[in-house]
């Protein structure tokens, strides 16, 4: 359960959007790949992404997450102008909607091409670590979304290994951190996300949410992303990502509880169902 004896953040500055942490908020995922581990296909033509965001959007979420490169493990990867070619469209059509609109990618020209379309948040596995990243994350005034990986997508799940996992998730999140505010990034842009299920076992992942808090009392806005994932499926014995829901629904309430201000979820109706359960009980006390 959630304690109280350190600084939340309560706000999170995404351009010209101030984002409003006082309670959760669902970042709806907006998959335009044909290879996504658990929607490849379902919406990755622009018509279809269009409307399974604005779809989400009505279904409660805050924030639309466009990806137009799968980080499964194993993936291959996307070559920049494949991913600007599926990604800035869809930004481009549901910023003009007014919706807050992120994009999940690590190039740096994509990141550029997509802040032109109108999304207010970067949202970066690789933390910004890629060559031009930085420099596009300082002049952007985005939201900056740095999380925490051992490895790569290709090759994050061969034996993940620490000796002190949340301190070394910690450190490096400080680092990249650092190194982005040295650029000019103003701290209040900065969120982090430990990267469940990025070069981690299942003994880490469920370390992880267990331990929110600790990310929480960073004092930066913490993104929690667990949904469908294979640690979620082997705790619930469900090999279909698709119906993972439940177990998928239970890891964001359990995030939440425990502080996380942003669950990157792909259902989004539940989630939000759930949470309004949750704080018309907290509402209660």
């Amino acid at each position: 359960m959630q304690k109280d004896n350190f600084e939340r953040a309560t706000t999170w500055q995404c351009r010209d959007r101030v984002m409003d942490l006082s309670r959760p908020l669902i970042m709806g995922i907006v998959n335009v790949t044909p290879d996504s581990f658990s929607d490849g296909g379902t919406h990755n033509e622009f018509e279809a992404a269009v409307a399974w965001g604005k779809r989400l959007a009505e279904q409660g979420a805050d924030i639309l997450d466009v990806g137009g490169e799968s980080t499964r493990p194993g993936a291959a990867e996307v070559s920049v102008e494949e991913e600007i070619r599926r990604v800035v469209p869809v930004v481009r059509e549901l910023a003009r909607e007014g919706f807050a609109v992120s994009v999940d990618t690590s190039k740096p020209e994509v990141m550029q091409a997509s802040l032109e379309a109108g999304a207010c948040i970067l949202n970066d596995i690789r933390a910004f670590e890629l060559p031009g990243a930085e420099e596009v994350a300082a002049q952007s005034g985005a939201g900056l979304v740095i999380m925490h990986m051992q490895g790569t997508p290709q090759t994050m799940q061969n034996r993940p290994d620490y000796e002190d996992l949340l301190g070394e998730i910690e450190a490096y999140l400080k680092a990249r951190e650092a190194a982005l505010l040295a650029k000019g990034v103003r701290l209040e842009q900065i969120c982090w996300d430990a990267g469940f299920g990025f070069g981690k076992t299942f003994e880490h992942n469920f370390s992880i949410l267990k331990h929110t808090e600790r990310f929480v009392a960073g004092g930066r806005p913490y993104l929690m992303g667990l949904s469908r994932k294979t640690s979620i499926g082997a705790a619930a014995n469900q090999p279909d990502p698709s119906k993972r829901i439940v177990s998928s629904v239970a890891g964001a309430l359990l995030a939440a509880e425990r502080g996380a201000q942003i669950v990157r979820v792909h259902d989004v109706k539940e989630t939000r169902e759930a949470f309004d359960v949750w704080q018309a009980m907290q509402a209660a006390r």
